[in-house]
């Protein structure tokens, strides 16, 4: 497994991807702040159409999960445009992973298979509604059986408007869907069943599609998220998927229905999530490197660059070496997923939920602590740091909101419906903290009665799932990173940061005072610092950064663009104290 993870991360990590020139392309430089909402959505689906071109995914790619659709979605190119990976996870991972399988049945699939593949349209997945949200199973939307053998997709209220999938002619794409629906037959209901249909030819919506549009998100590259509503659209017999005389059954069980027409969900759990490795790379790239630039006066005099201050390396020493162990963790978490010995959907679901509450975490504390060193620059979009917080915040919910899943994982497994892999050195530090939590969880439990299903579960148990999870994430990813052989001391870093986070549980329960965890953290930046420069440069990413702040030449070249103000009009003094009470 070590030897199998290792190549892999080589492959992954190690190997330039094939974005390198798209980076420095045109299309990738920042949009002109004249530019419409349209034109700057339209230039996010070019840039994920580009996206896809340079990686050029075979069908195998994506229905297999192959290594290159994983490196698909840690590409540098997301510090450059997030919205663009967004686009592309979307259209492969959930539209062409859910449609293929049924091509082999149903031939007249291929030829939407293959304008999905080609970035031809723009495809989507429509699961989530309105009023209904993570409780997707009681969904409302319906597709009734005609008497003519045809379908009728229709919104029945408000609240069950599809919520968030990309729905517009603002791409400039004909957009093509997968849409959950509930098949009424003879008015009976028969459970989820997924639906393919046209939303738009690019130029007009088709009939009985309304699509209302949000505004743009705060800070993110603008893409078209919408409510969309269906009146009694007439569908073919051909787009319910799997369209054959048994799909109009009622299902056996329809929990495991709904599993498996979602089954494209959890693969996103976990491979979108590996997008924030490339962000917190951009953030400490830009952040060292600003940090570097920007000097004070010491107390001799003399220039000193702010980089030297602890409280300014060490948010970006910790970012670091998080980037390096999420790196191992992303392979062997994909690695366990993809599996073909774990047939057990939960455990799968194991793997994608631990790695995706680790990296958000670890994202979105990172890139705040690192952008707080930036100072005012840091809130500018341009500096790229506050702009890939914003535009991946949303990660945390994509796929399935991060601390719902959490909170099911750390239910199944305080109750014992399963296990995860129990640590590799029991005695270790992190294993101690994993166990320590979930013996605090298990007693609480015991002594409300062991009832999961009560009031007291929820006011106990579920705030603390995913810390939990996360305890979890981190000694896999630490035990991962060993596995692959990341540097002793950026291990040592990491789980000086991880003991930091609990410290009060470290000090109570591990033997570690606060005194003591202060030293294990100082100590293991010290080894790390003198090789900053160096770490900052084998992040790759620098072709991907745009940020002015980062050199001389970039800033120059973002005050040369800026709106100017001048001219030659005569401004009065301020009077004197005697002229103003004489006027007054």
């Amino acid at each position: 497994m070590a030897s199998e993870c290792r190549a892999l991360y080589e492959q992954i990590w190690l190997k330039p991807g094939p974005t390198l020139e798209l980076a420095q392309s045109a299309l990738m430089k920042p949009a002109p702040l004249s530019w419409t909402l349209e034109e700057r959505t339209r230039l996010t689906y070019q840039r994920a159409r580009a996206l896809a071109h340079a990686y050029n995914l075979t069908l195998d790619d994506v229905v297999n999960t192959t290594p290159r659709f994983w490196k698909l979605h840690i590409d540098l190119l997301t510090a450059m445009d997030g919205g663009a990976i967004n686009l592309v996870s979307v259209q492969y991972n959930l539209f062409v992973g859910t449609v293929a399988p049924f091509a082999a049945t149903q031939p007249e699939l291929a030829w939407v298979i293959h304008q999905a593949m080609k970035f031809d349209i723009s495809a989507q997945f429509m699961l989530t509604e309105l009023g209904h949200g993570l409780d997707a199973r009681n969904l409302e939307t319906t597709a009734t059986l005609l008497p003519n053998g045809n379908f009728e997709l229709h919104t029945p209220s408000p609240a069950a408007a599809k919520c968030m999938p990309p729905n517009s002619l603002r791409s400039g794409l004909p957009v093509f869907a997968v849409v959950i629906a509930r098949l009424v037959v003879e008015g009976e209901d028969r459970g989820v069943r997924p639906f393919v249909v046209q939303m738009s030819d690019g130029i007009k919506m088709c009939t009985g599609i309304t699509s209302k549009v949000f505004p743009p998100r705060p800070g993110a590259n603008p893409i078209d998220h919408a409510l969309t509503y269906f009146n009694r659209v007439q569908l073919p017999f051909s787009a319910l998927l799997g369209g054959k005389e048994g799909a109009l059954q009622t299902s056996r069980n329809e929990r495991d229905n709904f599993l498996a027409t979602i089954h494209r969900m959890p693969p996103g759990t976990l491979f979108l999530a590996g997008g924030c490795i490339p962000l917190i790379k951009m953030a400490v790239y830009n952040a060292s490197k600003f940090s570097f630039r920007r000097h004070i006066l010491g107390h001799d005099g003399q220039p000193m660059s702010v980089i030297n201050f602890r409280t300014q390396h060490l948010p970006i020493l910790h970012a670091i070496a998080r980037a390096h162990v999420l790196q191992a963790f992303f392979i062997y978490a994909g690695m366990e997923y993809c599996d073909p010995k774990n047939t057990d959907p939960r455990v799968r679901h194991a793997f994608a939920t631990t790695f995706k509450a680790l990296t958000i975490h670890h994202f979105q504390t990172s890139l705040k602590l690192i952008n707080e060193g930036c100072g005012w620059q840091g809130y500018y979009d341009f500096n790229q740091i506050i702009q890939a917080d914003l535009e991946f915040r949303a990660v945390a919910t994509a796929e399935g909101d991060v601390r719902v899943l959490a909170i099911r994982l750390a239910s199944e497994l305080l109750i014992g419906r399963y296990q995860v892999p129990p640590p590799k050195d029991p005695n270790g530090v992190l294993a101690r903290h994993e166990a320590g939590l979930i013996a605090e969880a298990r007693e609480l439990i015991k002594s409300f009665g062991g009832k999961h299903r009560s009031e007291a579960f929820n006011r106990a148990i579920l705030p603390l799932a995913l810390p939990l999870v996360q305890a979890i994430g981190a000694r896999m990813a630490l035990e991962a990173a060993r596995e692959v052989g990341i540097d002793s001391k950026l291990r040592a870093l990491y789980e000086a940061g991880i003991i930091k986070e609990d410290s009060a549980w470290y000090a109570e329960k591990g033997g570690l005072t606060r005194q003591k965890q202060r030293e294990m953290e100082a100590q293991a930046a010290d080894a790390v610092l003198p090789e900053l420069e160096r770490l900052v440069e084998e992040t790759g990413v620098e072709p991907y950064c745009t940020a002015p702040m980062t050199s001389d030449r970039l800033w120059n070249n973002l005050v040369e663009e800026l709106e100017v103000f001048s001219g030659e009009g005569e401004c009065e003094t301020v009077p004197a104290p005697q002229e103003i009470r004489a006027r007054l």
